[in-house]
């Protein structure tokens, strides 16, 4: 089964990667932004490029025809060694000083570009300068400085072979001088036959040396043709406008996607369902939309029929119907820190359980600072206080609208608030409610900050996280996994609030949550089951008892 399910997994990791860069959406639109910015700044600080053209035709200069040994001229010629020469300092120097300028020829060189054509005897110059009548002259005075270092270099080459060929000759015709003396003074004889025939080899010689000097006098030195002239050219090399915002954009917006990409292996806090599931070790329940200003604590059965009052019905009734959640008598509502508000989600899953016809105990263990009492809408009559043990208090009843109502023990300031929760008495309440089928939520303080949920999560109660998705972060829900699991909890699931909105910049730069795809093995996220209606709950029968909690009750299972 793993090797179908691996390749079905990689199109939903494809995408969260995806919806993880794009959440930091701020960076990649910077990164676009300034990329055109630099483009248009390349252009217009920049300036156009142009490019002159020259073309030359090489020719082969031998300098002793005569001992080519049968080579064609075109193989004489060695184009990448001639390529270099055009390139030299040398050269450069020549059209600095055809062109009258004072600038460093190795300045020059370096907008200079020299190619060989393959299978050519060609050489072709390139010149680019910020104008198009620099380029041209520029390139010109190139081609007219190589050609002009080669005819020289082929003219002082022959004239060279020339002086050392009369150096040859000069003896030569200085013996012949001789033998002529020595011929006319003799009579006849053996010795004028000997004295003639020596002459007439040293003349050989001499006509021989005269030969080669007149062939390499009348030797033709030109280098080269020009068979391009480099004329001014009518538009610029360099790229235009367009193709610069559009490079411009590309790199910007890879480095955008960079930044993001970077920034989101370095942030803290959670930014999807699944990093909060991974993080947790626990499915998510639900996701509450954005809250509004203004909103009362309880929403369920007294502010309509809102998304978030929907959405505390669809949650309820999950923890009701879905069997993995099954067995537990109480419930712990819980946030890692104070930036998730732990009690709405109490009080509204309170009132969710009452419409559906549960009798409902909500403890507020919080005795640090409690005040609930003063945020519910309750039944006149009660809210006096009762001495004694604080498991064992009174009880209020909340009215939940038209739909239900439930009952509340509300927090008192005590001394010691981690002996009060892990006292006999709480965990009677807990684990042995008054009715047979009571269920208690309670709702303590944030967990990082003090020990209270520790102390109920021991007594056996299934614990519900809730999380800021805007301001959780990854270790902590760690530890709270650490810590609950630990004292010995089980964590049912999380609870999402996407909180209040934020101001837009914040929004961009922080990128929003988003959801993944639910897997195979993973609880569906979204919040749009239908709420659960039956009706209004059944009439009360049993007796009342002194705390307030009916003798007569519904299971929470249902």
């Amino acid at each position: 089964m793993n090797v179908f399910d691996e390749p079905a997994e990689e199109p939903d990791q494809i995408r969260d990667q995806l919806r993880r860069l794009f959440r930091y959406r701020a960076f990649i639109l910077l990164g676009l932004v300034l990329g055109l910015l630099g483009g248009g700044a390349v252009f217009v600080f920049g300036g156009p490029t142009y490019t002159a053209t020259g073309e030359v035709v090489v020719h082969a200069i031998s300098t002793a025809p005569f001992e080519a040994g049968g080579v064609s001229a075109d193989k004489q010629i060695s184009m990448g060694t001639e390529r270099q020469i055009a390139q030299s300092a040398s050269v450069a120097a020549g059209a600095a000083k055809a062109l009258g300028e004072r600038t460093d020829p190795a300045v020059l060189q370096r907008d200079l570009r020299v190619s060989n054509p393959p299978e050519t005897q060609t050489l072709l110059f390139e010149y680019s300068a910020d104008s198009a009548d620099r380029a041209s002259a520029l390139v010109n005075a190139f081609v007219h400085a190589y050609l002009t270092y080669r005819q020289q270099a082929a003219a002082q080459r022959i004239e060279t072979t020339v002086s050392k060929l009369g150096d040859e000759l000069k003896p030569l015709m200085a013996q012949r001088k001789v033998l002529d003396r020595r011929i006319a003074d003799a009579g006849g004889g053996a010795g004028r036959a000997a004295d003639e025939s020596e002459r007439r080899d040293l003349v050989s010689q001499i006509t021989d040396l005269q030969g080669r000097i007149s062939s390499l006098k009348s030797l033709d030195t030109t280098p080269g043709d020009i068979v391009r002239k480099g004329d001014p050219p009518a538009f610029p090399s360099s790229p235009g406008l367009a193709v610069l915002l559009l490079a411009g954009a590309v790199a910007g917006l890879v480095l955008g996607i960079l930044a993001a990409w970077v920034r989101s292996v370095l942030e803290p806090r959670v930014r999807s369902v699944a990093d909060v599931q991974d993080n947790l070790r626990a499915p998510v329940l639900g996701i509450l939309p954005r809250r509004r200003g203004g909103e009362q604590v309880l929403e369920v059965g007294r502010s309509g029929h809102g998304n978030r009052a929907e959405a505390y019905r669809t949650i309820a009734f999950r923890l009701m119907h879905d069997l993995r959640f099954s067995g537990t008598d109480s419930l712990l509502i819980v946030s890692p820190r104070e930036n998730a508000e732990a009690v709405p989600v109490a009080v509204n899953l309170a009132g969710a359980f009452a419409e559906i016809g549960n009798d409902i105990l909500l403890v507020e263990a919080d005795l640090r600072t409690p005040q609930l009492a003063q945020r519910l809408p309750l039944r006149p009559g009660h809210g006096r206080p009762v001495p004694g043990s604080w498991a064992e208090g009174e009880r209020l009843t909340v009215e939940a609208g038209v739909d239900g109502r439930f009952e509340l023990l509300p927090g008192r300031e005590v001394p010691n608030p981690a002996r009060v929760l892990s006292s006999p008495q709480f965990a009677r309440l807990l684990n042995a409610p008054s009715g047979p089928d009571e269920r208690v939520v309670v709702v303590t303080g944030p967990l990082l900050s003090h020990a209270d949920g520790l102390a109920v999560a021991k007594q056996g109660a299934g614990v519900v996280v809730v999380c800021d998705l805007n301001e959780v972060r990854r270790d902590d829900l760690d530890r709270v996994w650490e810590l609950i699991t630990g004292a010995g909890g089980h964590i049912l699931g999380a609870v999402l609030d996407k909180g209040r909105r934020g101001p837009s910049l914040r929004r961009l730069t922080d990128g929003g949550p988003t959801r993944r795809k639910r897997g195979r093995n993973q609880p569906r996220t979204t919040v749009v089951a239908p709420p659960v209606r039956p009706g209004p709950p059944a009439p009360r029968t049993g007796p009342v008892a002194a705390d307030g909690a009916s003798a007569d009750a519904r299971p929470l299972r249902g």
